[in-house]
């Protein structure tokens, strides 16, 4: 007897990354649910929804410029309406602004973009600085999946285990974006720094969409420190007329970019680590090395109830 026909296909963005961690999960996730690679404009045709995987966005963009016509057909695919998850590296390709870009691109990151957020690279540290730590979990899948794993009696509620690899944060959500987790964690030195840039650029009433790397040390008196990164109260702004207070309140909403503060004690900051944009969802953490398969079942939901 013939097997029934999947009742989705769901493409995992072959570029780079941890793609085939991404399939094992998706299938475990539903026993209907077909993966397929995708690494060209017309695999796109075939698919009801698609991941974006964790990996390096750097490389992933530089090799996605270099596929004709793939950036193009991935950003015509998200504006679709078709579900579609970034994770880590992936939701970095989703934000529509970045800061802590690699300075070995010229023109910057490349973005499909799509999510109105602001996402800062590399915002828990570098490689050897990887941990797991618990998160939000996701929403209850969207439609019934039978036959799966991941949405077991019991295990909804319990916190997420989040592995997070060189992973990003995201530092402000656009009012259309429906916040699903934040963490508090304090950014790295580099990120810090990044930070700091960004709030001066923000105080100065830039519109910032890409903002590379800054370096992360200060040299005084022939010694190496890190620049001091926490957020300061200018005492001299407070007691600043009503005009300047209303100039600098329309500068804020202009960009509407206002950053989560930081802790005096830790540079600690609340940072967002989910979130989802009508069939577009987001996570800063890499749920496909996990022993959970949740976010797999509530991504699975969504594309089958997108069909």
């Amino acid at each position: 007897m013939a097997s029934a026909p999947p009742a989705a296909t769901i493409g995992v963005l072959a570029l780079q990354g941890a793609f085939e961690e991404h399939q094992r999960a998706l299938e475990a996730a539903s026993p209907r649910i077909a993966t397929v690679q995708i690494r060209t404009p017309a695999q796109l045709a075939g698919i009801d929804g698609i991941v974006l995987p964790g990996g390096e966005s750097t490389a992933m963009g530089l090799i996605g410029d270099a596929t004709t016509g793939l950036w193009d057909a991935l950003r015509q695919f998200v504006q679709s309406g078709k579900p579609t998850w970034g994770t880590c590296a992936g939701m970095i390709l989703l934000a529509e602004r970045c800061v802590g870009t690699s300075a070995v691109i010229t023109k910057g990151q490349s973005l499909i973009g799509g999510v109105d957020i602001l996402v800062c690279r590399n915002y828990f540290g570098s490689q050897i600085s990887s941990f797991e730590m618990s998160t939000p979990p996701p929403p209850a899948p969207p439609c019934t999946l039978e036959g799966g794993e991941g949405n077991e009696e019991g295990t909804s509620c319990a916190p997420f285990p989040g592995v997070f690899i060189r992973a990003p944060a995201i530092l402000t959500a656009g009012p259309d974006v429906e916040v699903l987790g934040k963490v508090v964690a304090a950014p790295c030195r580099a990120a810090a720094v990044v930070l700091r840039e960004l709030e001066r650029k923000i105080e100065a009433g830039e519109n910032v969409v890409q903002m590379g790397v800054v370096d992360a040390l200060e040299r005084t008196d022939g010694a190496i420190h890190y620049a001091d990164v926490r957020l300061h109260k200018d005492d001299a702004a407070e007691d600043a007329s009503g005009e300047e207070e209303k100039k600098d309140t329309l500068v804020r909403e202009r960009i509407n970019i206002d950053l989560p503060g930081a802790s005096d004690e830790t540079n600690a900051r609340e940072v967002i680590c989910a979130v989802k944009k009508g069939r577009m969802l987001c996570t800063a953490f890499h749920p496909e090395i996990a022993d959970d398969l949740r976010w797999h079942a509530y991504f699975v939901g969504m594309v089958l109830e997108a069909k």
